[in-house]
């Protein structure tokens, strides 16, 4: 991978990688547009992550993404206010939590947490 790399960067500066020689004018490698092919190459290959962008899933992608890897449809989403109201008179009347955990399709885990961060239950 590093000699491919030496190579690219070297036809990237218009050396023949081969002698070390610089490329003829009319080579194709000193016309702008492969310069600027070959620098973006590189720039991709030493740096994938930068490069990419980072698509944002819509709620019901998230939420079919949980149910095809077995988890709970809301698992390890953001609760909304309603939610949290919702939850907090539930389990007041006595709901139990693994009842809540199905209800609003999270984990046992995450009933649990959102419980204690309303100060409802101690850790």
């Amino acid at each position: 991978m590093e000699t491919n790399l030496k190579i690219i960067e070297a036809l990237a500066n218009g050396i023949n990688p081969l002698t070390g020689e610089a490329l003829p004018e009319e080579s194709p490698y000193n016309s702008p547009e492969i310069i600027r092919a070959l620098f973006s190459t590189l720039e991709f290959i030493k740096y994938p992550a930068k490069k990419q962008p980072k698509v944002k899933k819509t709620l019901e992608q998230k939420q079919a993404e949980n149910l095809e890897n077995g988890l709970p449809k809301n698992a390890g989403l953001p609760w909304t206010e309603e939610q949290k109201n919702n939850i907090a008179e539930q389990f007041k009347i006595g709901k139990l939590v693994s009842v809540l955990a199905v209800e609003f399709e999270r984990t046992n885990g995450s009933i649990n947490s959102e419980l204690k961060k309303q100060g409802l239950i101690e850790e």
